[in-house]
């Protein structure tokens, strides 16, 4: 996975053909002459670039030489800036008009999707970055569907460990993965990032020289990583134009439709980890219980984890679970080491 796939995608397009683009969307009349006069261009010129988006898919074309019409084609890319003060405050779905016609072709539960994780992500990043600008990057090639969005403020991971007094910005990730954490409770909730990151196929957030991942293929697996810094935040998604997610789906499964409350969390242990730790105390294990009292369902996935401490476990399997008999804590991709010592604290 490289960094800014969008934005690179985006940038193998000229200004002039991004602007042909632009055009075609608005359904210009007269696009030929239009295009001579605002690239300022030969008509032969511009002829030779439309056919060459034509070729690469970016635009179809209908209808002989004389009346000839163009639409947007199977392959689409659109990127803008904006700028970010207190006097201009930004509104999310105001941006995403400005990009919905990347989306417009694509099945419901697909646009569905990508409405929801642009406008949560533009909406978080205009809430919570403090960035003086805002770069928002969108295209679809060869089936694949990628937003990107890149605020120049602070990081979120650095924020989140500064507001919530966490001792590392890898021990905000941990508490970000859980999911209900905000540095704005009164205006957010916490779950934006959650459930954004389970209706896309691909889930990437880089910060601070840090990588956060969620794939959907493999559900439960977060992967951090040192990547390349990067100044601010780039929060990035990826979904295939006929994916069969939808939202409903990933909704019914954390938020159940007969509780109307996000009440079920997946914790990887290993971002519970710093440095070459291993997870043995009673201060790791309640790094990791941090905030699991709002779910009434936690799944503690070990994977990548060989073994535990007896107290570690202790905290989590009796302390915890005899303080909070209600919530249901399971345990999964664990191997038979820290099953042991599993179990061995359950029936303590």
């Amino acid at each position: 996975m490289e960094l800014h796939q969008s934005y690179c995608l985006v940038k193998q397009l000229t200004m002039n053909e991004r602007q042909i683009l632009s055009f075609i969307a608005k359904d210009v009349p007269h696009l030929t002459k239009v295009c001579e006069v605002a690239l300022g261009v030969t008509r032969q010129t511009v002829g030779k670039t439309i056919n060459n988006l034509i070729d690469r898919g970016y635009i179809e074309a209908h209808g002989n030489t004389s009346a000839r019409t163009y639409k947007l084609g199977r392959n689409r890319a659109h990127i803008e800036s904006f700028e970010m003060d207190s006097k201009n405050k930004l509104d999310e779905h105001v941006i995403w008009e400005k990009f919905e016609h990347i989306f417009e072709t694509l099945p419901k539960n697909v646009f569905d999707v990508c409405f929801y994780g642009f406008t949560e992500m533009v909406n978080n990043a205009i809430d919570h970055s403090d960035a003086a600008q805002l770069k928002v990057c969108a295209s679809i090639n060869d089936g694949e569907v990628d937003i990107m969005v890149h605020d120049y403020g602070e990081g979120i991971f650095k924020r989140i460990a500064r507001l919530k007094g966490l001792s590392s910005e890898k021990e905000s990730i941990l508490e970000l993965s859980k999911g209900k954490l905000t540095t704005d409770p009164d205006n957010h909730t916490g779950e934006g990032i959650y459930f954004t990151s389970r209706v896309f196929e691909h889930f990437y957030i880089y910060s601070s020289g840090h990588f956060f991942n969620h794939d959907k293929d493999s559900v439960h697996d977060f992967l951090l990583e040192h990547n390349h810094d990067v100044e601010g935040t780039i929060v990035e998604m990826q979904i295939r134009s006929d994916s069969n997610i939808s939202q409903q789906q990933v909704f019914n499964e954390y938020a159940p439709a007969d509780e109307f409350s996000f009440s079920k969390t997946v914790v990887p242990i290993r971002l519970a980890i710093q440095g070459k730790e291993n997870l043995v105390s009673r201060s790791q294990a309640k790094r990791v219980l941090s905030s699991l009292d709002k779910f009434k369902i936690v799944m503690l996935d070990f994977s990548e984890i060989d073994t535990i401490g007896q107290a570690f476990a202790d905290e989590i399997f009796r302390v915890f679970a005899k303080k909070h008999p209600s919530i249901v804590i399971h345990a999964i991709n664990t191997n038979e080491t820290v099953e042991r010592w599993i179990s061995r604290a359950r029936s303590s």
